[in-house]
């Protein structure tokens, strides 16, 4: 046996395949993940809460193997939710991979590719949050995030933007009527 195949062998043993419905919430506050989850389909909302209850979107998360959730050894981020804004499908693996790229070190490359549309994606919001103006945050949103602009309700994108409702609707106005608003 080669040792991709035993990497796969070992993968297929410790891994299951879930489909979770709209609206669920894969994990909440005080709640570590004794597994590490990976998206297959479907768009995922990662937040934090403030004070006041308002919810803070971290991420949308929706490129195939993209890493939802790490196993509760590689990290514990007790504040953040993480709900499905559509149905979605997830690859569970318990043991965590962490402890199988110690057997297959080549794994690694890929729990690290897994996250970076995360880390990508949370850098790109701080960039456009400290330079751009609120009409070119919306496009940038509008550009970056099309694939699942069905799936976010106008009020959360403009929460993530950073941008007041009424502000959004402005802006959406303005583009109409410019003829570049896309939704």
């Amino acid at each position: 046996m080669t040792d991709n195949e035993a990497l796969i062998d070992r993968l297929v043993e410790c891994s299951r395949l879930v489909k979770r419905k709209k609206g669920e919430i894969l994990f909440s506050p005080g709640v570590t993940c004794s597994s590490t989850i990976f998206l297959l389909d479907g768009v995922i909302k990662t937040y934090i809460r403030s004070p006041d209850g308002t919810e803070n979107t971290l991420a949308f998360l929706f490129q195939p193997g993209t890493c939802v959730a790490m196993h509760e050894d590689m990290i514990n981020i007790p504040k953040t939710w993480c709900k499905t804004m559509s149905p979605c499908t997830l690859i569970e693996m318990s043991p965590g991979p962490y402890e199988l790229a110690d057997e297959f070190p080549e794994l690694w490359k890929h729990l690290v590719t897994g996250w970076r549309p995360f880390y990508y994606g949370m850098m790109d919001k701080l960039r456009v949050g400290y330079t751009l103006t609120a009409k070119e945050r919306y496009l940038w949103f509008m550009d970056k995030y099309a694939p699942i602009i069905d799936y976010v309700p106008q009020a959360e994108i403009a929460r993530f933007l950073g941008i007041k409702p009424q502000s959004l609707s402005r802006i959406r106005n303005e583009l109409a009527e410019e003829g570049r608003d896309q939704s």
